[in-house]
């Protein structure tokens, strides 16, 4: 009876593979990759008798302030639940719906744990949420059959895709930026994990349910999305699978790999008009400034770059003056 369940479209729990969808409905309401969420201890008060919800990271640490590019990288859970507090659970609930998640339709299951992942997906609603990420903020629905030609190879059958827009191209660039920067999410994950497929650009995202029930790795390129899930089909937590760069990593990156491999040259996420990249100074937030000692390169929808003046150089009063 176990080999007859089809995990594609059981209710799985996807963990921290659902901060993508928090983090895309933050930039359509003005986030900013650049902007800083404090990740330290919190509590959030609770309907009585239930005790504060206190949140935790995957690795029992507190990073201090984190941009918005850092925290998603790297996948740190209390900055994604606050930034879930200030945007409104209801909210990230509609959205992820609009985006393909068909899951989540009891409102009394909502609560701040859903940007971790504790309400329950399928894995062929998380592909066609990612697939609208990867296809420029265009959701597409899954298309199992594109042609079918009969005996004589006729053309009998032909799918009429049609995709709508879910969020701007602008959002889905910035989410997608973050989730292929290797560099960013290298504090968590490494250099060299199976994340990084250099020299292509692709954006991932990891997953890893409470009890390790559910272990999930979730990437795609321009032209190919690829969605693995490890876990027990009874539910039953596994052994071997301690964070989200084991168990459904390896599988990932053999499978991208083997899609990869017939390009001719390295795969780059086009980059749409409405992005402007430009150097900012990441200790203060401003344009590039002469005094500043950590500029970075970043990316912004246009309009939304950076535009407070470089401050003025502090006056220093030389001795007798």
């Amino acid at each position: 009876r176990d080999g007859q369940v089809n995990v594609t479209l059981a209710l799985r729990q996807p963990g921290s593979s659902i901060k993508p969808l928090t983090y895309a409905l933050a930039v359509e309401r003005g986030y900013k990759t650049t902007d800083k969420i404090l990740d330290a201890p919190i509590s959030f008060p609770q309907p009585a008798p239930a005790p504060p919800y206190t949140p935790k990271n995957y690795d029992n640490k507190f990073h201090g302030w984190v941009t918005l590019r850092q925290a998603l990288a790297n996948s740190y859970n209390i900055p994604a639940i606050k930034i879930l507090n200030s945007l409104g659970v209801d909210n990230l609930a509609l959205f992820a719906q609009r985006m393909g998640i068909t899951t989540w339709n009891d409102p009394s299951r909502w609560g701040l744990a859903l940007t971790l992942g504790s309400n329950e997906v399928k894995m062929t609603d998380l592909a066609v949420a990612y697939g609208a990420i990867a296809n420029s903020g265009y959701r597409q629905s899954l298309t199992p059959i594109l042609k079918i030609y009969n005996f004589k190879n006729q053309l009998i059958f032909s799918a009429r895709p049609s995709p709508y827009q879910v969020v701007s191209p602008a959002t889905a660039y910035i989410i997608t930026n973050i989730l292929s920067d290797n560099a960013a999410r290298a504090p968590a994950f490494g250099y060299r994990s199976y994340l990084n497929l250099s020299p292509h650009q692709v954006a991932v995202k990891t997953g890893t349910s409470n009890g390790m029930r559910d272990n999930w790795t979730i990437g795609y390129t321009s032209d190919y999305l690829a969605a693995v899930w490890v876990g027990n089909n009874d539910y039953s937590p596994m052994s071997r699978v301690a964070s989200g760069i084991t168990g459904a990593s390896p599988i990932w990156n053999k499978t991208m790999k083997l899609l990869l491999q017939k390009l001719k040259k390295p795969h780059h996420f086009p980059v749409p008009n409405d992005i402007i990249k430009t150097k900012v100074c990441y200790t203060i937030n401003t344009p590039d400034c002469p005094q500043c000692q950590i500029i970075k390169t970043e990316v912004f929808a246009r309009g939304a770059q950076p535009k407070n003046p470089c401050p003025k150089p502090a006056l220093i009063k030389k001795p007798g003056i």
